[in-house]
C-alpha cells in the first residue's frame, strides 16, 4: 500500500464481545492484533455482539479505539454525529471504521437492519481524494431464497438516493458462493472464477439445505451442488467480485476453525468477499485473504483486503 492507494478490508470477527471470560478476552486480543496487522485504511466488520443497540454502539467505538481507528460520521448541517453501525435484529451487528485522516462526508451514513435484513447493512461516503462509498453487509446464514432476496434488496438500497451513483465497495460475509465468471485465457469461454464446487465431495448433511440445490437420479440417489443464485443476483446487478476481477489466487475464508461443521467435513468456502461497482474497476490493484496462524485462531472467518487507487476511479 502506498500514499496513492487505499486498503479496504472486511472481517467477520465471530461473536465479538459475546464472551467475557478470560478465553473470550484473549480472543478479543487476537482479533485486534489481526486488524492492526492488516494495516487497512477502512474496515467493514461483522458480528459485533450485543443484546441492545446502545451497547453495540459503545462496543464498536471500543473496538475502533483499540485499533486506532474512527467510526463516527458527523451529521449534516451541524447535526449530532452517528456511529457507523448497522443494528441487527438478532444481536449481531456490523459496522465500518476508518483510519484518522480520512474524512467521512457529513450526513452520509445510512443503515438497514432490524426488520429489513436478517443481520444488517450500513454504508457511508468517505473522502479519500474523491468521494467513495464504503459499505458493510452480513447476509443471512439460512434460507437460500431469502439470501437471494436480501441481495436484491441490498442492490436496490445502494442504488437509491443522491449518493447512488458514487463509486462503491461492499465488504461482506455473503454466506453463499460467488457466481462471478471470468474469460478463460485459452478458450475464451466464460467460466466460474471459483475453482470448483466446495460441496461436491462431501456427503449430504442437514446444514447443506441452506447452501445447496439437489435432485435425485433414476435410482433415487440424491445429488447436490452449490446454489449460486444469490451470488448471481449481485453479478448481474453490476456488483462484481473484486477477487474475480483481479484474477487473484483463490483462497478460502472459512473451514479452518475448530467446531466449524463445514470445516470438519473438509469443506473450504470463500464466503467473505469485497464487491465493487463498475466505476471502481480501473482503480483495483490487489486482493487477498489474510491466512496467518493468528487469524486462524481469532475467528472462523479470515479477513479479506482490496487495495485501490482513487485516481484510477472512473468518473461519471
Amino acid at each position: 500500500m502506498s500514499r496513492d492507494t487505499v486498503l479496504f478490508a472486511s472481517y467477520n470477527t465471530l461473536d465479538l464481545f459475546a464472551d467475557s471470560s478470560a478465553a473470550g478476552r484473549e480472543r478479543y486480543g487476537f482479533v485486534t492484533e489481526v486488524i492492526a496487522g492488516l494495516g487497512c485504511d477502512v474496515l467493514a466488520v461483522q458480528e459485533i455482539r450485543a443484546a441492545r443497540p446502545k451497547t453495540a454502539v459503545s462496543r464498536l467505538r471500543e473496538l475502533a479505539d483499540d485499533v486506532g481507528m474512527a467510526c463516527t460520521v458527523p451529521g449534516a448541517r451541524g447535526a449530532p454525529g452517528r456511529v457507523a453501525l448497522a443494528t441487527g435484529s438478532r444481536g449481531y451487528h456490523c459496522g465500518i471504521m476508518w483510519r484518522p485522516g480520512i474524512e467521512p462526508v457529513p450526513g452520509s451514513l445510512r443503515e438497514a437492519g432490524a426488520g429489513r435484513f436478517w443481520h444488517g447493512a450500513a454504508w457511508l461516503t468517505l473522502d479519500v481524494g474523491v468521494r467513495v462509498r464504503h459499505a458493510v453487509f452480513h447476509a443471512t446464514p439460512f434460507g437460500r431464497g431469502l439470501r437471494a432476496q436480501e441481495n436484491e434488496l441490498l442492490v436496490a438500497m445502494l442504488s437509491a438516493g443522491p449518493d447512488g451513483g458514487l463509486p462503491l465497495l461492499i465488504g461482506a460475509d455473503w454466506n453463499g458462493e460467488s457466481a462471478d465468471r471470468i474469460r478463460d485465457e485459452v478458450t475464451g469461454a466464460l467460466v466460474l472464477y471459483e475453482p470448483g464446487d466446495p460441496f461436491a465431495a462431501a456427503p449430504w448433511f442437514d446444514e447443506l439445505v441452506h447452501q445447496c440445490e439437489w435432485d435425485f437420479d433414476e435410482r433415487g440417489s440424491r445429488r447436490h451442488w452449490a446454489d449460486r443464485r444469490a451470488g448471481d443476483v449481485l453479478q448481474h446487478a453490476g456488483l462484481l467480485d473484486a477477487a474475480a476481477v483481479l484474477r487473484a489466487p483463490w483462497q478460502p475464508t472459512t473451514g479452518h476453525f475448530a467446531g466449524d461443521a463445514y470445516g470438519e467435513r473438509e469443506i473450504r468456502r470463500r464466503i467473505d468477499a469485497i464487491r465493487v461497482n463498475r466505476q471502481m474497476l480501473p482503480a483495483l490493484r490487489r486482493y487477498c485473504a489474510t491466512d496467518t496462524e493468528r487469524a486462524q485462531l481469532a475467528s472462523d472467518h479470515l479477513p479479506v483486503s482490496l487495495e485501490y487507487a482513487p485516481a484510477g476511479i472512473e468518473q461519471t
